[in-house]
């Protein structure tokens, strides 16, 4: 019997397909990395994908031989910065593969971004840090592993390698450095112009406007290789909607640093937990620092600031995860100097479907 291709539509509560559609969502994390991964619950991320409604759409397929989910896909549109450009994702149990199952689902994401008339799609794949059999993008930085099922996959259908992401991990058990030692050695060499201050949860009022700024910033800031890039538009409503779409699954703890003579947040660092897996992975979310106001430490600061935080606030959390473009030398410094260190590539990939 050939495999079934069957939509996913999103359901009001979790049902039989949800469930099995985040199963293997869990089982292609696991595949990548020790420990528990992301391992949002089926719940709260269906909470989550409804409440983001508004500006996130996402195609959802499911592939069934027999009774068996064996793979999935995704084609997901982000409706208020770049609708032109779908990202898609395509997984097959490795027990599954070299059966035309990925090609199969591959090509009905075909002809869904071409009933879109997109303009390109976005695809990013995990993979283990390469060896010596290596592809290089075309920003000639970095590298992902040209034997792995993704990288492969990604290139039989056309896509372009154009960047490479660094995926590192912090243990909280284990740091370089005490992250106390290094906000306060980052705060004495900002000086006396910048404060570091942390809240769990919303943002206060005061910031809004700020936070929507560094937000903004995000979009271009960062090295992005060959990858077209979009610049998006934020402001103080739309980092409430994004508050209030993430806040009841998860939580979110963030560090600013507050320009003491303006009285502005000039840097954020974020940092986001499962609230019902509190054993799971904290996810890294925005560390930028205004363009105004860099060459003063602030990165380290911010990102110290926040890890001090979490410390106290969630003294059973493991580890963080975080990304970054290997062209970005500035954070993996950071970074490196606090004790991340690098576990798994991303791989960026972009196809051109018309002009």
């Amino acid at each position: 019997m050939p495999v079934s291709i069957i939509d996913v539509p999103l359901p009001e509560q979790p049902d039989d397909l949800w469930h099995a559609y985040c199963e293997l969502i869990r089982t292609s994390n696991h595949l990548l990395i020790d420990g528990p991964g992301w391992d949002a619950t089926d719940e709260a991320s269906l909470h989550r994908a409804r409440a983001n409604l508004a500006e996130r759409t996402t195609e959802r397929l499911l592939a069934v031989d027999e009774d068996r989910p064996v793979g999935f896909a995704s084609l997901s549109v982000q409706l208020v910065d770049d609708p032109d450009a779908p990202q898609v994702f395509v997984f097959v149990l490795p027990d599954e593969r070299g059966r035309g199952i990925g090609g199969e689902l591959a090509a009905r994401l075909d002809e869904r971004l071409a009933a879109r008339g997109a303009k390109r799609a976005t695809a990013w794949v995990e993979a283990p840090r390469p060896g010596d059999d290596r592809v290089v993008p075309t920003s000639g930085i970095g590298a992902a592993p040209a034997d792995h099922d993704g990288v492969r996959f990604a290139l039989s259908r056309g896509y372009v390698l154009h960047q490479i992401e660094r995926v590192s991990r912090y243990d909280f058990a284990a740091p370089l450095v005490d992250p106390v030692v290094a906000r306060d050695s980052a705060a004495a060499a900002a000086g006396d112009e910048y404060e570091a201050l942390t809240w769990e949860g919303a943002t206060p009022d005061v910031f809004l406007a700020d936070i929507a700024v560094l937000k903004e910033r995000m979009s271009v800031d960062p090295p992005s290789g060959g990858l077209t890039v979009v610049e998006t538009t934020w402001d103080a409503e739309r980092v409430r909607r994004m508050e209030d779409s993430m806040l009841p699954t998860m939580r979110r703890w963030v560090a600013v640093i507050r320009h003491r003579p303006s009285g502005r947040a000039v840097a954020i660092s974020e940092l986001m937990l499962e609230r019902d897996a509190p054993d799971a992975f904290v996810d890294q979310w925005d560390t930028i620092v205004h363009p105004d106001h860099r060459g003063h430490r602030l990165g380290m600061m911010v990102k110290a600031a926040n890890l001090v935080q979490v410390r106290e606030a969630a003294p059973d959390a493991t580890a963080i995860v975080t990304w970054n473009a290997e062209e970005n030398r500035y954070m993996l410094d950071v970074n490196e100097a606090l004790g991340f260190r690098p576990i798994l590539v991303e791989a960026a990939f972009e196809k051109s479907l018309r002009p």
